[in-house]
């Protein structure tokens, strides 16, 4: 009963390694070091080799240096990666309920599957409003 789900999932894991390894993606040519042997290392220097600083803009590095920042800047992610998981998850409970189509257990696992799904990500939206409101209400910088 589980043996077509894995199937289909090992299938679809193998084309989407495919299609990641089929992309090419572009680096930067190799730069040198900035700064030559046996000479005193600055913090120019130093900076020129950090990555959290880009395009020379320090902000980043800055945010990133304390707690809410860090939070902050996993919360960006935190969504897009939360809607591909909730999607994941819906399609997941289909192919349980599809495949399972004659027995009322794999219809109702699929079921609960489906509704685990959307209400991890409801209260998730939730939690993300909640805290906007609370910003505009009592002007307190959150996110």
């Amino acid at each position: 009963m589980h043996t077509p789900i894995r199937k289909i999932f090992t299938l679809f894991f193998l084309s989407f390694i495919l299609l990641c390894s089929a992309t090419k993606t572009t680096f930067a040519q190799a730069q040198p070091l900035p700064f030559a042997a046996g000479q005193p290392i600055t913090n120019a220097q130093l900076d020129q080799l950090n990555p959290l600083i880009q395009n020379g803009d320090p902000a980043l590095a800055a945010m990133l240096s304390t707690p809410a920042g860090v939070v902050n800047r996993v919360v960006v992610f935190a969504f897009p990666i939360a809607g591909l998981i909730l999607f994941v998850m819906i399609v997941w409970g289909g192919f349980e309920m599809l495949s399972g189509a004659t027995t009322k257990k794999s219809i109702d696992t699929g079921k609960q599957r489906i509704t685990a799904a959307f209400i991890g990500f409801l209260l998730l939206f939730l939690a993300y409003w909640i805290v906007v409101i609370i910003e505009a209400v009592f002007g307190v910088k959150i996110l």
